[in-house]
């Protein structure tokens, strides 16, 4: 039976530059599908959402985070001193795939709660053919948009008695729940630069034509990957703080995408990369990445890089003219990063990145309904000039009222639906007993 969905009232961002935004409207939702958008549409016989106070606007993407770490949130309170790779990743070698199942579910609700619609699950913590599916089908039963990574970073003790063993898993898992018109995509993580096999890394995902990502956290390694041939649109590059400029130049002619995580990024690093990229026609996306010192809250990571960004715009405005009074005056691209921009950022520009445009990342009739509904908030915030300032600056977790992933609500007046808190305590109990002892 046809199942209709009636949003009522709503302010509306669409990020679709020729449906428009509206100062009230509806959106009418039609078996996962966003069929209208436009002020009194007929909604007889849908259910009906009340809109009427809430700022409606395509559901938030995450394009890089590590949900396996969620059961051991704030083990590494800062990262800093260097103890994630010292003293928390060695810890996978006491995971069992039901941590990775706890992590992922915990996660994936925790990410709904505030606003997230799709995540790319980036999974370093596969130890056997078991790991994988067993954090998919979390992901599944969260009912998240999920672009699952599969890492081929090896992990150690490691059941997979040969490299080639691994890349076979891989492959089985991306058979297995690769679903590009549904709630699953399978991508794949390769080793860093310097690692055995990345090239054969890189070539088995490409021979499925699924996207992959590497890290990049040295100087020199875009050069080194354009001498190997290995550049490409469907490539990211994860961190990148210290890309150089002609390197930015051949990362733009590939098409090849920057994802740049916004806490990670600027703990005592140089973070002017996405300045560079951007003015250089990089493709700029942004993600929460590490769950084991930040809140899984995409908004709050888009709100680091605005203040980030503006204070960096500063510095560098000063250092090449005279400045009169606190802040430079306006000029184009500067500032940089604009409220409306960043929220871009996370919804159109990551669906363009992901593959997932034609999909999601705009309220454009035709494609799923991925939405989030924010409430103004009870403080006198009836009326809002722009609303993706409001979203961005005014508002925090406690205004996500509604989100609704392929049609399913998901989120309902803030309450995240089939979430069990005690079950969820349970799970993390269980969990660090049998990581942490």
């Amino acid at each position: 039976m046809t199942h209709r969905i009636h949003i009522s009232g709503a302010q509306i961002v669409s990020m679709d530059g020729a449906l428009g935004d509206f100062q009230a409207a509806d959106i009418l939702v039609q078996d996962g599908a966003i069929l209208a958008v436009g002020p009194s549409l007929d909604g007889t016989g849908a259910e009906t959402i009340d809109g009427t106070g809430m700022i409606a606007l395509p559901g938030i993407i995450d394009a890089h985070t590590c949900l396996w770490q969620t059961v051991l949130r704030g083990y590494v309170p800062d990262l800093w001193p260097g103890t994630y790779y010292s003293k928390f990743l060695p810890l996978r070698s006491r995971y069992t795939p039901d941590d990775n199942y706890n992590a992922a579910w915990i996660g994936a609700h925790e990410m709904l709660s505030y606003g997230t619609t799709t995540v790319v699950d980036y999974c370093h913590d596969i130890r056997s053919p078991a790991f994988a599916p067993a954090s998919i089908a979390a992901l599944k039963e969260a009912g998240i948009r999920h672009l699952f990574t599969y890492s081929f970073m090896p992990v150690g003790p490691d059941e997979f008695a040969r490299p080639e063993d691994r890349l076979a898993d891989g492959r089985q898992v991306h058979e297995r729940f690769h679903e590009p018109s549904g709630l699953t995509t399978i991508g794949f993580g390769v080793d860093s630069w310097g690692a055995p096999g990345l090239e054969a890394q890189v070539d088995v995902a490409r021979s499925m034509s699924a996207p992959s990502c590497i890290h990049v956290n040295e100087a020199g390694v875009i050069g080194k990957l354009d001498a190997a041939g290995l550049l490409g649109s469907d490539l990211w590059v994860i961190h990148g703080n210290l890309i150089s400029n002609p390197e930015l130049e051949r990362m733009a002619e590939a098409g090849m995408p920057l994802c740049f995580t916004p806490t990670a990024d600027t703990q005592g690093t140089p973070a002017d990369v996405v300045r560079r990229a951007i003015e250089r026609g990089v493709h700029v996306v942004f993600g929460c990445d590490v769950p084991c010192s930040v809140a899984s809250d995409p908004l709050g990571q888009l709100r680091v890089m605005f203040n980030v960004q503006g204070f960096l715009d500063g510095a560098m405005e000063r250092s090449y003219s005279i400045v009169l009074g606190r802040r430079p005056p306006v000029r184009e691209g500067l500032p940089l990063l604009t409220p409306r921009k960043l929220l871009e950022m996370a919804t159109i520009t990551a669906a363009r990145v992901l593959g997932l445009a034609g999909h999601v990342g705009s309220l454009t009739p035709g494609k799923r309904a991925d939405i989030v509904l924010v409430r103004k908030g009870p403080f006198g915030d009836s009326v809002v000039d722009d609303p993706c300032a409001h979203v961005l600056l005014q508002t925090s977790p406690r205004e996500i009222d509604t989100v609704l992933v392929d049609g399913k609500v998901r989120v309902k007046g803030g309450v995240v639906q089939g979430f069990d808190a005690a079950r969820a305590a349970r799970m993390v109990a269980e969990s660090r007993q049998r990581i942490l002892g």
